[in-house]
């Protein structure tokens, strides 16, 4: 760490050199580091009357580039330098030199002010390649409290949208922040080179982003009324901290979806997910940073449509519709738990199966609200750790077997107990459910129900290759599984 810091510092120096031994023997002539002009001096205006103090003048200024040339105009330079406390706005009839972000620039030129932003209009200019140096974005926060500190400097914050529309010959959309009194204005010109890759068409009033630009003054009203706005340089700099409007209000109409439906897109992503995974595996070799990301990320799709169906519930007074929307919300949350416990362990590819039913379990006893206190749970737990290809329909079987029961084995204001037992014996999973319900109707016949709890019951035990036997009287009903604990005993 201090090596590193004390290379830094020998950098800045060296950098430094190199800058005053350039303006001391370039074409620029014979110029001592004190002919250098401060920010501060070009933008002086002593008397407050709107006119620069020192307009017209020629001067030397240095900086960092936090912007690539040829992005605001593709013909003429139109670009911002910075060092740690301030920034200055260059401007030049053509691109003598192309230069990036990081670049060190010394530029000669004289003062002007173009309605209202202060710049130097470039004579000449001298690029010194350095682009490991990149500028520091300021906080977003600040510079919406006090822009004009700020000025000709990159920033970076999040915030949320309150206005878009067209002016300025060119696009913008204002955002504010929670914590931070005023807006700023976020836009882009049409003169930009990436003008029609910036898609503010899809943005809405409400949603929240994240942006990174360079803070500048343009107004042609000026002196009347002055306006700071924040410049994007690339579409990059400008994405979405949260879920955008415009897709919820797709989602919104395209939520009619069945439990399979929902478990195909949930196998199908899966299979992407660990495709795509597979492949960043080999080019980068960072395995568990990336998949810890990715179950991550799979996790959170997965609780946004099951909060979309949420609000479907809330929306809707059916009660054959609410139930099966809250049947695919359950097992949605199934699988996502899976998603969950896997980027919160050290091992990306089992689950602790014992700790994994009782927190499934919790989650749904808590959805039934009219069971919460008179229903108790029970466990007899052993600590069992199984793949996430196995853990997949076991949760999901699991789920079946415990929304059945709180939906036919429990009365309302009546007491009762729900008791889950898992073992290991020879290799295999002892899995059983119990209910202390009146038990299965004597005209129950599992092989010819056709009702979906039932299909889907028989499918997960297939899938884990298992064997299911169920013991029901007027006391209770007791589902019982077996099935081997490695994928290739199942094979």
């Amino acid at each position: 760490m201090k090596e590193s810091y004390y290379f830094k510092i020998f950098e800045s120096i060296a950098s430094l050199c190199l800058l005053f031994l350039f303006i001391s023997h370039s074409a620029f002539g014979q110029v001592h580091s004190d002919s250098l002009w401060p920010y501060s001096k070009i933008r002086a205006d002593v008397d407050d009357n709107d006119t620069l103090d020192y307009l017209g003048n020629e001067v030397f200024i240095t900086g960092t580039a936090n912007i690539n040339s040829g992005l605001l105009h593709e013909h003429y330079l139109q670009a911002f330098v910075q060092n740690d406390s301030a920034g200055m706005s260059i401007f030049a009839m053509q691109i003598d030199t192309p230069f990036q972000v990081g670049d060190s620039l010394v530029v000669r030129g004289k003062i002007q002010r173009y309605n209202g932003l202060a710049e130097v209009s470039a004579d000449s200019y001298q690029v010194f390649k350095n682009t490991r140096s990149r500028p520091t974005p300021k906080p977003l926060s600040a510079a919406i409290t006090n822009p004009a500190q700020y000025l000709g400097m990159l920033v970076e914050g999040e915030g949320n949208v309150i206005e878009k529309g067209n002016t300025f010959n060119g696009k913008f959309v204002r955002i504010s922040q929670e914590n931070s009194q005023g807006s700023m204005m976020v836009y882009v010109s049409n003169f930009h080179h990436l003008y029609e890759d910036f898609d503010f068409d899809i943005l809405r009033i409400g949603d929240k982003i994240s942006v990174k630009g360079i803070i500048t003054e343009y107004n042609p009203d000026f002196p009347n009324e002055r306006t700071y706005k924040l410049f994007l340089r690339t579409p990059d700099d400008l994405r979405y901290a949260s879920v955008p409007q415009y897709y919820l209000y797709l989602l919104f109409g395209g939520v009619v979806v069945g439990s399979f439906v929902i478990i195909g897109w949930v196998i199908i992503l899966r299979h992407r997910v660990d495709s795509k995974t597979s492949e960043i595996q080999h080019s980068l070799k960072e395995k568990d940073v990336l998949l810890r990301e990715i179950h991550h990320r799979v996790k959170n799709s997965l609780s946004i449509v099951s909060g979309l169906l949420e609000l479907q519930l809330e929306s809707t007074n059916n009660e054959d519709a609410r139930s099966i929307l809250q049947n695919s919300q359950a097992r949605i949350h199934s699988v996502a738990l899976i998603h969950e416990k896997l980027y919160q362990t050290e091992s990306l590819s089992e689950i602790e199966l014992d700790n994994y039913i009782k927190e499934l379990v919790e989650a749904i006893h808590r959805t039934f609200n009219d069971y919460k206190k008179d229903v108790t749970l029970s466990f007899d737990l052993e600590k069992v750790e199984l793949d996430i290809d196995r853990v997949i329909p076991c949760g999901l079987l699991i789920n079946e077997l415990v929304v059945n029961a709180f939906k036919h084995a429990f009365s309302k204001g009546k007491k009762g107990t729900l008791h889950f037992t898992l073992k290991t014996k020879n290799e295999h999973i002892l899995l059983t459910v119990s209910d202390n319900g009146p038990g299965l109707p004597k005209k129950f016949d599992q092989k010819k129900d056709e009702s979906l709890g039932t299909m889907l019951i028989h499918t997960f035990t297939a899938q884990l290759d298992g064997q299911m036997e169920i013991e029901t009287n007027s006391r209770g009903t007791t589902f019982m599984f077996t099935f081997p604990i490695n994928q290739k005993q199942s094979k």
